[in-house]
């Protein structure tokens, strides 16, 4: 029996150890799943943030187009056709006054699409490249909020720029300059895009109301529209980091970094006069 059981025991033993292996290896694909599942969550989310925000662009387009365009263009109709009856009757003085205020509203319209075109899809961004687009919009960004006044700090070149990134990083700054427009009820915001080695940085700072980070955190899973959350995963989608900073009543901060190949030219001197411009009050920050 002794001889016996010497023999039957190994492979129970070899059995048990193989079962006990076989959890062990079990767990990581769980976890494998888990992570998948973690990353098919934040893709539907991203996704789901990527549409409303062009659900709403529509809105905003449609809005713009029908309240705002057609109206003029009416007025501008109305006019014209006015000024040619009276034209026919020798009313040359009152023509003259209906076909320029006429002119007046179809240079309006004009205005109000090339700003929509603009905010749509700058030309800059595919003529020129991102730091002449950058520019623009933040020149035009402080003329429509005069109460806000914005403090670029851009020390790279076009350069340095990956071009898989440009359209990323404009519509990062223009989002997060819409919340700080929209939201902030900030009197200055800064804007720096640097480069450090490998690492690109982006950084948008406001000293307005801030908010509850852990409460915007807790929120974020459940609330994922149009604003820093998608920001966020627009940042992670497009291979970078983000780091968003806040404290009630002093201000936000939103970072992105990328990790970007090293290219042998280096970091140019800062474009286009931005770093002419006086620096902002910077938030406080917590030690």
């Amino acid at each position: 029996m002794d001889a016996a059981s010497a023999l039957i025991e190994p492979p129970q033993r070899r059995t048990v150890e193989r079962r006990e292996a076989e959890v062990h290896a079990a767990k990581p694909t769980a976890r494998r799943r888990d992570a998948g599942g973690r990353m098919e969550s934040d893709l539907r989310r991203l996704a789901d943030g990527l549409l409303k925000m062009l659900e709403s662009d529509r809105v905003r387009v449609t809005g713009v187009l029908s309240d705002e365009i057609v109206s003029v263009i009416t007025m501008a109709r109305y006019l014209i056709e006015d000024a040619a009856q009276r034209t026919a009757r020798g009313e040359l003085e009152e023509a003259f006054e209906a076909l320029r205020i006429a002119s007046a509203r179809i240079r309006d319209a004009t205005h109000q699409l090339l700003a929509l075109c603009s905010q749509l899809r700058p030309r800059a961004l595919d003529d020129l490249g991102l730091l002449p687009a950058l520019s623009s919009y933040l020149r035009d960004f402080g003329q429509e909020n005069r109460a806000i006044f914005v403090s670029p700090r851009i020390t790279v070149g076009e350069s340095d720029l990956p071009a898989d990134l440009k359209l990323a990083i404009f519509r990062i700054v223009q989002a997060a300059l819409s919340n700080v427009a929209q939201h902030s009820k900030a009197r200055s915001v800064r804007v720096f895009l640097s480069r450090l080695e490998d690492e690109l940085r982006l950084c948008i700072e406001d000293n307005g109301v801030g908010f509850d980070l852990e409460r915007w955190r807790h929120r974020r899973p459940v609330d994922h529209g149009c604003g820093l959350g998608l920001i966020q995963r627009w940042i992670e989608a497009s291979g970078g980091r983000c780091l968003v900073e806040a404290i009630p009543r002093q201000g936000t901060r939103v970072q992105a970094f990328w990790r970007i190949h090293p290219t042998a030219v280096p970091a140019s001197t800062p474009e286009h006069g931005e770093a002419d411009v006086p620096a902002a009050p910077a938030p406080a920050w917590p030690t």
